[in-house]
Formats: structure tokens, sequence, C-alpha cells
């Protein structure tokens, strides 16, 4: 009788151990975009979430032939660096169908209100708190926003780093010009 007591606390004392830890693991990547979009962290710590030479390189290969021509100050490298900066990787983060990133360059659109609205603002950005997770093996994952069905968002490649997961890349949905 005392033996299967101890049998019954010891096999449920390792099951909770056992839910437990496959509770953080399947649930550390949400925690890591979570602290990727905080917007009262601070710049030096969002460093500590991303792999900054990673997410650079990344950026990199999305780039169209025409970025290389740019003259200054908008080279290449200055490109990669502001968008590698931790404030626009937390802007990544925070609005994943990329339609904040690149408007710059497009320009604002002809419907565009150009004087006091009287109503409330119109929403320029889309965030999401519905995320979809791709794991490829044990120490990789992939991110992408899953609120919206009739558009795709960016994809966003995390790591296993000890026992967080860190940021190494930013797949965007459309080609840097």
């Amino acid at each position: 009788m005392r033996y299967s007591r101890f049998f019954w606390l010891a096999t449920a004392f390792v099951a909770l151990v056992i839910v437990a830890a496959g509770s953080w693991y399947a649930f550390s990547p949400r925690l890591a975009i979570a602290a990727l979009s905080n917007w009262d962290a601070d710049p030096e710590e969002l460093l500590s979430l991303y792999n900054r030479q990673d997410v650079r390189a990344a950026f990199e290969r999305q780039m169209l032939p025409q970025v290389d021509t740019y003259q200054p100050p908008y080279t290449k490298d200055a490109v990669l660096d502001a968008m590698s900066d931790p404030r626009a990787v937390r802007m990544f983060v925070n609005e994943p169908y990329g339609e904040w990133q690149f408007a710059a360059a497009a320009g604002l659109p002809a419907d565009f209100p150009d004087g006091e609205s009287a109503g409330p603002m119109p929403r320029m950005m889309e965030t999401t708190d519905s995320w979809s997770f791709d794991w490829s093996g044990l120490n990789t994952i992939v991110a992408t926003p899953s609120g919206r069905n009739e558009a795709s968002g960016n994809s966003y490649r995390f790591e296993r780093d000890g026992l967080s997961w860190r940021l190494v890349a930013i797949e965007l949905t459309v080609a840097i010009r």
C-alpha cells in the first residue's frame, strides 16, 4: 500500500514536470514575440532578443539590385542599418503585414485625408495577436501572423538560444527597393 501511494505520487510529479516543460517549450516563441513588440522596452533591451547581424543579412538577401546604386545618405548600408535597428525591428513585429514599412517610398494614397477628420482617425497600422508557428526541428521556428485570411504577413524565423528564442530573420512580403 505504501509503495503504491509513492508510485502514484512520483508518477503525478513526473507528469506535471513533463506538462510544464512542454508548455514552456510550446509557448516560449510567443513570449519572444511579446517581448520584441513591447513598446515600453528600451532599444538596448531589444538587442538581446534578436541577432542584429543575421537580421541585417536576411534583409540584404531581399534587396533588389537597384539598392546598390543609391546615393548618400541613403546607401545600401544606411538602409540596412536603419532596418535592423531595434526600433525598426519592433515595428516590423508590431505591424507584421508590411503596409507601413515602405509607405514613404510609395507616397501617400490619393484618398488620404488632408484635413481634420470628423470621425476617428483611420487605422494606419494593423497589428495582430494571432500567430501561427511552423517548427523546423527542435531549435528553429517560423512565426507568421494569422489574423487576416486575405493577406499574408511577414515571416519571423527564431532560433533557440539556450532556454530562450532569438529572432534571426524577417522575411518581408515585398522586396526591398
